[in-house]
């Protein structure tokens, strides 16, 4: 568990969570956040966890739910891939995703780092979800992640993805192994539909 203070005299805690708060944030946020193709069945999530590899994390204010977060580990526990991030409707816009965001890099069990799925703003279909996607791969640019030279055509969408390191300062060796380690997580994610659904590649476009 981790405090920091809040607006005012408010303090906010970050606590990890367990299966029955995670069914309570999947039945009263996680639906209502993200639309049905976005969504995890809730029985993958709880069978990742019961084997170790699923994170979730809550961000409260007086015992009210303000933030959570869910990631996926490797098999090895190197790197994790974050799953669900989201601040509760009212209060985005309030700087309180940076604050979790910041106290989640503490606390995320990965020991090198999280990766993180960003929609292309490449392969947007209007400008208004063009800019959309930039200002989402802005707020974790500025949150302490960096661009990395792979990418992703999951179920259909195109994903530039993010690196947040949990270490040290990523070194040349760490780069050059990132994209293996994206392919081994997705290929342990999806087992035997890995390259039916799932199709990492690299890009060197700067």
């Amino acid at each position: 568990m981790k405090n920091r203070k809040g607006n005012g005299d408010c303090v906010n805690v970050l606590k990890r969570i367990g299966t029955d708060e995670l069914r309570m944030i999947y039945k009263d946020h996680i639906r209502a956040d993200f639309p049905r193709g976005e969504r995890r069945p809730l029985f993958g999530m709880e069978r990742l966890q019961k084997a170790g590899r699923y994170d979730c994390y809550g961000y409260y204010r007086d015992d009210d739910l303000i933030a959570y977060a869910c990631y996926i580990l490797t098999q090895n526990g190197s790197y994790a891939l974050l799953d669900y991030f989201a601040v509760v409707p009212e209060l985005r816009g309030d700087g309180i995703g940076s604050e979790f965001l910041r106290g989640l890099k503490g606390n995320v069990s990965a020991e090198r780092g999280v990766f993180i799925e960003a929609e292309s703003p490449d392969s947007a279909k209007t400008e208004e979800e063009r800019q959309t996607r930039e200002r989402r791969i802005c707020f974790y640019l500025s949150n302490g992640a960096e661009r990395t030279n792979s990418k992703c055509l999951l179920f259909g969408v195109d994903y530039n993805i993010l690196f947040l390191s949990t270490g040290d300062a990523a070194n040349v060796q760490e780069k050059e192994r990132q994209h293996h380690a994206v392919e081994t997580l997705y290929r342990e994610l999806y087992g035997r539909a890995y390259g039916r659904l799932c199709k990492p590649y690299e890009s060197h476009k700067k």
